[in-house]
This record gives C-alpha cells, sequence and structure tokens, in this order.
C-alpha cells in the first residue's frame, strides 16, 4: 500500500522537491511532449504538495495552489508503471481530504474528464488548449 504525505513547499527535502520535478518530467515532459517551461512556472514556492510513495519510489504527485482563490490543484502526476492500478484515484482522494468542502479548481486533461467526474468534479464551460493539450476546466466543492 502506498504512503501518501502532504507538505508545503519549505517543509520539502531536496530529494523529495527533486523526486516530484523528475516524476512531472517523465510524465509531461518525456509522456506527454510538454516543454519544462510550462511545467517549472515559478508557483511550486505557493504550493502545498501531495506525494505517494511506494517504499522510496515516488509514483504519484499533485500541487494544491493555497495562494489562489479558488485553490486550484495541478500537476497530477501518476508514474506510468503504476497506472490503471487506482493510484491516481488515492492520490485524489488525499487531495480531496486535504482540501475539504472548500471550492477548488483544475485544469483536466479532456481526455480525463469522465475520471475526474468520477471523483465527484464538475466541468464549467467549453474545452480549451494548454501546453497544446485539449483541457477542461473542472470545480470541486
Amino acid at each position: 500500500m502506498p504512503e501518501v504525505e502532504i507538505r508545503a513547499f519549505d517543509e520539502l527535502s531536496t530529494d523529495e522537491l527533486y523526486a516530484i520535478l523528475q516524476l512531472r518530467c517523465e510524465v509531461f515532459v518525456v509522456g506527454q511532449g510538454i516543454t519544462s517551461e510550462p511545467d517549472v512556472d515559478g508557483a511550486d514556492p505557493e504550493c502545498v504538495h501531495v506525494m505517494m510513495w511506494e517504499g522510496d519510489e515516488l509514483v504519484g504527485t499533485a500541487r494544491i495552489d493555497v495562494a489562489e482563490s479558488p485553490w486550484s490543484v495541478g500537476r497530477v502526476a501518476v508514474a506510468e508503471s503504476h497506472r490503471g492500478q487506482g493510484f491516481g484515484t488515492e492520490l485524489m482522494e488525499a487531495v480531496h481530504t486535504y482540501v475539504g468542502d472548500r471550492p477548488v479548481e483544475l485544469h483536466a486533461q479532456a481526455h480525463l474528464e469522465e475520471w475526474y467526474r468520477s471523483l465527484g468534479w464538475e466541468r464549467v464551460g467549453d474545452p480549451f488548449f494548454e501546453a497544446n493539450i485539449e483541457h477542461v476546466r473542472m470545480v470541486w466543492g
């Protein structure tokens, strides 16, 4: 069973931050061809970071931007080797526990809309492109 930890940026060790950035690079830059510029956007210091560990391997991550109003969830990533096994759902359940019933939004890749909907998120508005990938705005709470 994976272990989930949630920490503010200034509570992360350099090893944890490196693992987060490495996993996001594997998923978004290598896996989806997104340039690293949109990923390393300077917002991480304002965020709370969700980390899912299996032993000493980071297998899932997300960030919650608590400086935004409403808060926003982003950079949801699960290692390719752990997809389709419920890790993403468990990761998002940890996010839901942290945010409680406050209003939160996220920009979901459009092909994941139904999955997010199954977790209680609702789509708002029309699809749009972000980092050359179709997304939809979704809200929680």
